[in-house]
């Protein structure tokens, strides 16, 4: 039990200390999240905070154990301090939130692409030489009830794919995503056509993009590996 115990005790005074170490090093703004309180729903991808990594732009550095949460209406991950709330932008290179179902890791540094720039976070899905992208993003909008002078403001979450090959970012919708995936793989469409027809990728799931790219990866890769 002293061992249960004394073990618990180490893991929280290094949570505390990559805390520490975190909010000294990053120049976070604080905010007030009262500038949402007249607003329905919630401008977070998730509205709970987790326990993630975090790397920083400059130098690279790791930090684990961080108490965060990604506002996607800002484009800006968040953190508190002693009962404050402090968001950090392009300082942040990537980081990672593990919620016991899904790990979601982002970065940002991607060519500029529709109303994003390079300081702008994607969600990985695939990570290779080739990679898929998601893009999520937080809007506000105004409703108006009918025969009513009020309106209601409102929170939507929206997302986009993008393909990254060669530098460009290639958007894609899953409704077309067979379509557009051979018109960005056409160096290899044959290939690419013969392994969605084995593999019976019908891309009604974002997992079926990332067997086609991983796919497009491997062979490139063994190919390049020959010459």
């Amino acid at each position: 039990m002293k061992q249960i115990i004394a073990c618990l005790a180490g893991m929280l005074l290094l949570f505390a200390s990559a805390q520490a170490q975190f909010m000294y090093d990053v120049n976070g703004r604080v905010v007030s999240e009262i500038e949402y309180t007249d607003v329905e729903g919630t401008p977070y991808l998730l509205d709970e905070w987790h326990t993630g990594s975090v790397t920083m732009a400059q130098g690279g550095k790791v930090y684990d154990g961080i108490k965060i949460r990604y506002n996607a209406y800002s484009d800006e991950l968040e953190y508190e301090k002693e009962g404050k709330l402090y968001r950090v932008g392009p300082e942040v290179r990537a980081f990672s939130i593990p919620t016991g179902k899904e790990l979601y890791i982002f970065q940002n540094g991607f060519p500029a692409a529709g109303n994003q720039n390079q300081n702008s976070f994607y969600r990985v899905l695939h990570d290779g030489n080739t990679k898929l992208l998601k893009r999520y993003e937080t809007k506000m909008r105004e409703e108006r009830a009918y025969n009513s002078a009020t309106t209601t403001k409102k929170f939507d979450l929206n997302n986009e794919l993008y393909v990254l090959k060669d530098g460009t970012m290639h958007p894609i919708k899953m409704k077309n995503a067979r379509k557009e995936l051979l018109k960005i793989l056409q160096d290899e469409k044959n290939l690419m056509q013969y392994i969605i027809k084995e593999e019976q990728l019908d891309f009604k799931r974002e997992n079926d993009v990332v067997k086609l790219l991983e796919e497009y990866d491997a062979y490139k890769a063994g190919r390049k590996s020959k010459t």
